[in-house]
């Protein structure tokens, strides 16, 4: 069918494109040349700028590919409708662009970095919970 897994497939190709972007600003504040054409940045950037953006990197990429392996078992176990996957892809995606965000581009928000976190383990708890509860139940 041609739905399969299709918010997996959604969330995967959406969450890469942001890493790729997340991952085009390092490549530029460590001096690039080929990202110098992409982007109209500050010449200047401060040692605080660039560590700030590898974290953002960083921990993105430690938290999405353990959410779409949630989601790709949730959806093949057909373990939630696809309403509430489709809400829990959203709240997700929130989440991870809301702390990438706050790191990448601010200073500081507190905001943006504690509404992220809190959409993150909410998601990750929520489907890891139901993957427990369907295994044992």
């Amino acid at each position: 069918m041609i739905d399969d897994f299709l918010l997996t497939k959604l969330s995967a190709g959406f969450l890469t494109l942001f890493y790729l972007f997340l991952s085009f600003r390092i490549g530029y504040f460590r001096g690039s040349p080929v990202m110098k054409l992409i982007f109209k940045m500050d010449k200047d950037i401060s040692e605080k700028k660039l560590e700030r953006n590898v974290r953002a990197h960083g921990n993105f990429s430690e938290y999405v590919p353990l959410f779409l392996i949630l989601l790709f078992l949730s959806e093949y176990f057909k373990l939630l409708n696809s309403m509430h996957l489709s809400i829990l892809c959203l709240i997700f995606i929130y989440g991870r662009l809301a702390h990438a965000i706050c790191f990448a581009f601010y200073d500081h928000n507190p905001f943006l970095r504690i509404s992220g976190m809190i959409s993150t383990y909410l998601v990750l708890l929520i489907l890891s919970v139901i993957l427990l509860l369907n295994s044992i139940i």
